[in-house]
């Protein structure tokens, strides 16, 4: 007779072993995913600090290159300058050499990059000194910067040079190209890298008068880019148009022989190539990365400036780009691996033991219970979890009854659990929009204070500029109150004394709009309070006002909405210890509420006949005489035993029904139409104020007139005062949504 499972001894346990274990394996996989990821993510890390360095390089080029442009722009305008005097002296019918003499030596001395100044006039065409066939007054300035004017004739060598003819045939001003020369003016003499900035000039009748040209010694952009781009390392150089070094930090002495760069390593296909790309549309600056002579990777980047078309080159190698960036995504990653080794290694031991420890007692009494079978024999040759697992599974085919009552307990757990999760779900959602909300606002703030900081940064700068123009016009119009009549018609039809009266008004008016536009920034930025994840202490008035902000469109007059008046009733309110994000989220869900009833209200209201007090603002959404008129009341105050600040806020609406009183904070209550409201609100920010501040949230409302918020939460968050557990009636009209 055979024996019954219930009277047979309990089989010995087999051991598991570790490399069929099920843990093993898991751990393997989990790793192994886990290891991709932080490969993609170290990936993605790199290639963005290597944009951010690149970015780096060129800004640092800009700067010089700015730097440059300005200084080449003043020595042009240094320039114009002149030659308006020259021509204003002609025009005033001067012909003496000696007054302009005079003129060109006072022009060079404010210049301060020029070396020497000039200007000649056509041997055949002698307007502005027709005595003299070779005039050319000029000056120089010695090295000790003394400033030495001369006249006479010259001779007609002058007359021949690139710096007189070119513009003449061009039509135009230009830059000349660098030349090096021996200044035998210097003791002892010195090889210097000079060039020429030269310009026609005509009078009225588009007859050429002569040609100013003006010296500059490049001496100078040595020092100015001597400095390392990034890191104390790489160099800047400046190239001409012709592709001649003017400066060149590693070898100054080529710089002042003018190598052409070309000529320096395997550049000359460097430079070709940067050529091209500075031809393309809209193409100023850029970077390139080039492998030089010597097999070493360099970042060349450039930028063409445009007074004289240089370009200014700046070169780093790419071990110092690159170097710190490898060895920072290798650390990181070997850390973060090493790391997740081990979290996984614990977590997936732990799981197992828990495992095991939970599934032995039922696998051992399934099997004490069970009969032995020719499918349980081949089973139990599985060393792992699964297959005794698996066994298990076959002993407890004679246990329907008790897994069939288990299973039914097990459903109903899951049906709470599926409710429970439900509402977390919506309350996430809730909670999600506000957090969108506040990401959104600090998007849009970002976006606008960036360029109203540079508009209300370069209003003082050209509030300044505007000034001087104005006074050079004041002071042109005492030197020479006999102007010529076009200038007098000119004045007359733009009307000077009515410009410069309204230019400064306008000015003043773009002061107060830039003020304007940067306190609504302000603003918005209060309202997302995206880095205040922590509790810290802040000012409620600001979140009051920054969530007024965010309503406003909902709050002002419109033609189909008749406006809501908000009176504030602020006390003396010290900063208050809070989550700042949540407790807007707080106000915003109890002032959208209060928005929502008081537009109901004036809808359901029977609308006056009568005219508005102001015409002007008919056909607007004005409240006429006798109409309803909506109203929130926010006050504020410091409880008697100043620990506590008291927040209220009311409303003139129509209240709210006492049946309703009572669930106005129950999850998902709402009397809203299906669609327009969640039920979450006032749930939501119960928890916030009672749970996470230690405070407290209640209405009063006789479910006729009005209804009045009353929020009080702790200054001092260490205090932790028990939450109230009192009965709340909110005035949620028309719903809590």
């Amino acid at each position: 007779m055979q024996a019954s499972a219930i009277d047979s001894p309990p089989k010995p346990k087999k051991k598991l072993s570790m490399v069929n274990s099920v843990g093993y394996r898991l751990f393997l996989s989990v790793l192994a995913g886990s290891l991709v990821g932080l490969g993609c993510a170290s990936f993605l890390f790199y290639r963005a600090l290597a944009k951010q360095a690149e970015a780096e390089i060129i800004a640092r080029l800009n700067v010089k290159a700015e730097n440059l442009e300005g200084r080449f722009r003043n020595f042009e305008n240094s320039s114009r300058l002149a030659v308006e005097a020259v021509i204003n002296l002609y025009e005033a019918g001067e012909r003496r050499e000696q007054v302009y003499v005079d003129l060109i030596g006072r022009a060079l001395k404010t210049s301060s990059l020029a070396t020497s100044m000039g200007f000649g006039q056509p041997p055949n065409q002698r307007l502005i000194i027709p005595a003299q066939r070779y005039a050319y007054p000029y000056a120089v300035r010695n090295p000790d910067g003394k400033v030495i004017a001369k006249g006479g004739d010259s001779g007609p060598e002058p007359y021949t040079k690139d710096y007189f003819t070119l513009p003449i045939k061009l039509g135009r001003d230009l830059w000349l190209e660098p030349v090096s020369y021996e200044e035998t003016t210097f003791n002892p003499p010195k090889t210097v890298v000079s060039t020429s900035y030269t310009l026609p000039f005509y009078n009225q009748n588009r007859q050429l008068l002569g040609v100013l040209s003006q010296d500059l010694e490049l001496g100078f952009l040595s020092e100015k880019l001597a400095d390392p781009v990034v890191r104390e390392a790489g160099y800047f150089a400046l190239v001409s148009e012709k592709g001649n070094l003017i400066a060149y930090p590693p070898d100054s002495q080529l710089a002042v022989r003018l190598r052409p760069f070309t000529q320096i390593g395997n550049y000359a296909d460097l430079w070709q190539k940067i050529q091209m790309n500075l031809k393309a549309p809209k193409s100023q600056d850029g970077i390139v990365r080039w492998q030089n002579a010597n097999g070493k990777w360099e970042f060349w980047a450039y930028y063409k400036i445009p007074n004289n078309n240089w370009v200014l080159l700046a070169s780093v190698p790419e071990s110092v780009v690159f170097g710190p960036l490898v060895t920072l995504t290798i650390a990181g990653m070997m850390g973060a691996s090493l790391g997740a080794s081990l979290v996984l290694g614990i977590i997936v031991a732990l799981f197992v033991r828990r495992l095991n420890q939970r599934l032995q007692p039922i696998m051992d009494e399934c099997n004490r219970l069970a009969e032995t079978s020719a499918k349980g024999e081949e089973l139990m040759g599985r060393e792992d979890e699964l297959g005794r697992l698996t066994i298990s599974f076959y002993n407890l085919l004679g246990q329907v009854t008790v897994n069939e009552k288990r299973l039914r307990k097990e459903m109903t757990r899951s049906a709470q659990a599926f409710e429970a999760l439900k509402e977390a779900q919506s309350q996430l959602i809730q909670t999600e929009k506000m957090s969108g909300l506040g990401q959104m606002v600090a998007g849009i703030a970002h976006e606008i204070n960036n360029p109203i900081n540079f508009i209300y940064g370069n209003l003082p700068h050209a509030s300044s500029y505007t000034q001087d123009l104005l006074n050079l016009i004041e002071l042109y119009q005492k030197k020479y109150p006999n102007r010529d009549p076009e200038i007098e018609d000119l004045e007359e039809e733009i009307d000077l004394e009515f410009l410069i009266e309204d230019l400064q008004k306008m000015l003043t008016s773009m002061r107060i709009g830039a003020d304007r536009i940067r306190e609504i920034v302000l603003s918005l930025r209060n309202f997302s309070r995206l880095d205040e994840a922590e509790m810290k202490y802040v000012s409620v008035h600001e979140g009051i006002d920054s969530t007024l902000l965010i309503l406003q469109h909902r709050l002002k007059p419109s033609p189909t909405h008749v406006g809501i008046q908000v009176v504030k009733e602020y006390g003396n309110l010290p900063p208050v210890e809070c989550y700042a994000g949540q407790l807007n989220q707080v106000f915003m869900n109890i002032l959208s509420n209060a928005i929502d009833a008081l537009d109901k209200a004036a809808q359901d209201a029977p609308r006056a006949v009568t005219v508005p007090a102001d015409p002007a603002m008919a056909g607007k959404g004005a409240a006429p005489e006798g109409a309803f008129k909506p109203c929130i009341t926010i006050h504020t105050e410091v409880s008697a035993d100043q620990r506590r600040v008291m927040v209220r806020f009311k409303d003139n609406g129509p209240g709210i029904d006492p049946a309703h009183q009572t669930k106005l904070f129950d999850p998902f209550f709402t009397t809203k139409p299906v669609g327009q409201g969640t039920g979450l609100g006032l749930s939501i920010s119960y928890q916030i104020v009672v749970e996470k501040h230690h405070g407290s949230l209640k209405c009063v409302s006789d479910g006729s007139q009005g209804a009045e918020f009353l929020l009080e939460i702790p200054i001092h968050q260490e205090m932790r005062p028990e939450p109230t557990t009192e009965a709340v009636i909110v005035d949620d009209p028309p719903s809590n949504g």
